[in-house]
Order: structure tokens, then C-alpha cells, then sequence
């Protein structure tokens, strides 16, 4: 089954297998910016900092519905691997980390923070967060961002884990391959600087990154380290 959502205000639901494609819609409050599911459960960020969270399986009604704990636009969303929640992250170079659960205890545990950012000469520089992806076995996640870096974070212990080199132009999206030891890194123009700046800008261009310990929580890391020292 494959899932769209537009700026119509429409969520769709396909069967690229059955004669008649579109098996049904769904109308939304608000433009769809973006989407993500993690089992049964798709969230779909919307215009107006408004969030609606699915079940797939009875699409009559959202199950939750959330107001962006960012102030400005959404500008990408990834669902954890392990189905406890989602992180968001904004055109103002900050990313949130939320909880599933509507508990009071379970909504203590988010948390906003800032990222993508850089003093140059004493000027602070924000640049959009573009993409999001959590690791399918770890659950850490890799933000990209307009600044041309990726960074790995630990979401738990709220710390980054490692940042990649800078590329030569903005990150627009990145991806983990199914087992995560590969990671897809886009790069190409992302047209803050209008026509003037795609007048000078490179081919846009993917590279193939292979993952390593920098992908793991430190709790992984210490275990393995653990078993390793007892092995010798």
C-alpha cells in the first residue's frame, strides 16, 4: 500500500496492484508538508503547526491531534524505529522530540533543542533543518541541514553522537538503507538564495555513507565494549 498526502488536503491511500489504484481519501484541516508511519500509526504534519496522528486501520478520525511544539514551519518529520514516537524539525534550525503516548509522564520526556547553527564573526547563522531519519536498529537519528552537515544524535541521552564532514552545498535529504550500516546523503541547491544562487550551484549529487559506531546509543556501545573485554 502506498500513502500520499498534498498540499489539497487530502491523505490517499493507493494498491499500485489493483486495477482501480486509489483505494481511498482522507481529507485534513490543513496542507500536508509531511508524513511518516512506524507500524500501524501514521502522523501527518500539516500547515499551521497542526499534527494529526492516525491509526491506518480506522482513518474516519485521528487518534491524537497536536500543536508543533516548534513555532515555525515544519519542515521535515521522521517516526522512531521502535514506534514510541517522532521527532520534527523546523525551517529555524531546531528539532523536537515527541512521545506517542498521551500520558502526563510520557509528555515530560519531550524536548525541543537547537541544531544547524553557526557563528560566523560574532553573527549567528540558522539554517533550515530539511530531513530527519532514525536508524532501524538503534534509534539514533541523522539530521541534515541547509548548513551542508549531517549530525547523528542520541535522542535519549540527548546528545550528539557525531557530525559528518561538511558537504559542498545543502543536505535536502537523507536515508538509512533496512539495516542501517549504509546512509544516503543528497546534496544539492535548496534555492534559499532565489535564482541568483542557482546561477553558481554544483550538479546536485548522492553519496553513500557507511555507518559505523558513531550510529550506536552509548549504552549499545558500552555492552559490546563489555563483551569484547571478557572475550580477551
Amino acid at each position: 500500500m502506498l500513502i500520499t498526502g498534498s498540499w489539497d488536503r487530502t491523505v490517499r491511500f493507493w494498491d499500485p496492484r489493483a486495477s482501480t489504484a486509489q483505494q481511498s481519501s482522507h481529507e485534513v484541516p490543513e496542507r500536508i508538508y509531511n508524513m511518516d508511519l512506524v507500524n500501524n500509526v501514521l502522523v501527518v504534519a500539516m500547515a499551521s503547526r497542526l499534527f494529526h496522528i492516525y491509526d491506518i486501520r480506522k482513518m474516519d478520525t485521528p487518534t491524537q491531534t497536536r500543536e508543533s511544539s516548534l513555532k515555525f514551519m515544519t519542515r521535515a518529520l521522521a517516526c522512531m524505529a521502535d514506534g514510541q514516537g517522532f521527532a520534527t524539525a523546523s525551517v529555524e534550525g531546531r528539532i523536537a522530540v515527541e512521545y506517542f503516548d498521551p500520558s502526563a509522564e510520557a509528555q515530560e520526556k519531550k524536548y525541543a533543542f537547537k541544531c544547524h547553527r553557526q557563528t560566523i564573526n560574532d553573527v549567528d547563522h540558522v539554517w533550515p533543518v530539511n530531513a530527519l531519519a532514525f536508524h532501524p536498529i538503534y534509534n539514533t537519528f541523522a539530521s541534515a541541514g541547509s548548513d551542508g552537515t549531517v549530525s547523528i544524535w542520541d535522542h535519549k541521552l540527548k546528545k550528539r553522537l557525531r557530525q559528518y564532514p561538511k558537504y559542498d552545498a545543502a543536505v535536502p535529504s537523507v536515508s538509512f538503507n533496512c539495516d542501517g550500516t549504509k546512509l544516503a546523503v543528497a546534496v544539492s541547491y535548496t534555492w534559499e538564495e532565489g535564482e541568483e544562487g542557482a546561477k553558481t550551484a554544483q550538479a546536485p549529487k548522492i553519496y553513500i555513507r557507511s555507518t559505523g559506531e558513531e550510529v550506536k546509543t552509548a549504552d549499545v556501545c558500552i555492552f559490546q565494549y563489555g563483551l569484547e573485554s571478557r572475550s580477551a
